[in-house]
């Protein structure tokens, strides 16, 4: 009878086994063959933008106005471009003639420029960039608070601020209505001005957001209705290996949980990316965001590059180096595509 039992349990075990990973096949080979296919065209239902920065558009570092043909093959896709780096005063950078000529011929937002720049005349779009996280919630002080509506009043009249932060941020409703009242009483106090709501959705294969954050939209959609202050994706991207244990360091246990990691196909860890970004695409269309900012770092220029290990390789590229559109992309069309339904 003991024996009998014992059998049936090895039996068991490999059956659920065997339908498990039959689920995982099925799953992924659903995944690659509905959500990573080629999308008919189609009118977007948002403004759709992307990054920007002289590397990425010009086809050799002499001064010159040429555009690489892989971004020729990229460039119509979008309707605004942020700039990456070249404006912020928090990062080292090189000063760009040739990218601030070609934003005077197109739509280009002004991310993280310092507040007294002479350039902001340039620009019509700014973004706010984790102020809220950053300032307000930390070390927020009355020289903060002054430095903020000194850059506000130097916007020219009509310019439209995107306040962008994490959605990390909001792990509480009770931050996001601080959030909202902070918000309500930047638009109040800036009348000449226009402003919109960020976030920023920098996802992994296994991510909190989804269990812990998903909330937030569905509180930014009814917010927006209710105030009429638009919101967005301020910056989007995804990757199949955790970062941000990383940038943490390497202790034991994240030694450990990179191993437990690593016994994870990728092409599983893959699909549930392609999974995730359908679905932020699909649903941020479905609760009436306007904007939707593709991040599309690839692994070495990545914001987190060089605070991790060499071992991660992780890639969020929307289009090869041809300009040809990955696996990626079309999952995010796709899921735009399927939120107008």
């Amino acid at each position: 009878m003991l024996k009998l039992f014992f059998n049936g349990l090895k039996v068991g075990l490999i059956v659920n086994i065997f339908v498990t990973i039959f689920g995982l096949l099925l799953y992924t080979l659903i995944i690659e063959n509905c959500l990573t296919k080629p999308v008919d065209s189609f009118e977007l239902p948002l403004k759709l933008g992307t990054i920007v920065d002289s590397v990425r558009l010009f086809e050799k570092l002499t001064p010159n106005m040429q555009l690489r043909k892989s971004w020729q093959n990229i460039q119509n896709k979008f309707s605004y471009f942020v700039i990456e780096y070249q404006l912020r005063e928090d990062f080292y950078h090189h000063e760009s003639p040739r990218l601030m000529k070609w934003c005077k011929e197109n739509d280009c937002v002004a991310h993280r420029i310092k507040f007294l720049d002479s350039r902001t005349n340039q620009f019509k779009t700014f973004t706010l960039d984790d102020f809220f996280t950053n300032i307000y919630l930390n070390n927020h002080t009355e020289y903060e608070d002054f430095r903020l509506k000194v850059f506000l009043k130097s916007l020219p009249t009509g310019s439209t601020v995107v306040v962008s932060e994490p959605f990390s941020s909001f792990d509480r409703p009770q931050v996001f209505q601080k959030f909202s009242e902070w918000v309500l009483a930047l638009r109040s106090q800036h009348p000449k001005l226009k402003f919109e709501i960020g976030l920023q959705v920098h996802l992994q294969w296994a991510d909190a957001f989804w269990f812990k954050n998903y909330w937030i939209l569905e509180e930014l959609s009814q917010f927006s209705k209710t105030h009429s202050y638009p919101w967005g994706v301020s910056e989007f991207s995804s990757y199949d290996q955790i970062w941000k244990r990383r940038i943490r360091g390497r202790s034991v246990a994240d030694r450990l949980f990179y191993k437990i990691e690593g016994l994870i196909p990728r092409w599983l860890r893959r699909a549930v990316v392609l999974h995730g970004s359908y679905t932020i695409h699909r649903q941020a269309v479905k609760y009436g965001a306007v904007r939707f900012t593709e991040w599309g770092n690839i692994q070495q220029t990545a914001w987190f590059v060089k605070e991790i290990d060499a071992d991660y390789d992780s890639n969020y590229e929307l289009f090869d180096s041809s300009g040809v559109p990955t696996a990626f992309w079309w999952a995010g069309m796709r899921g735009l595509k399927d939120g107008q339904n």
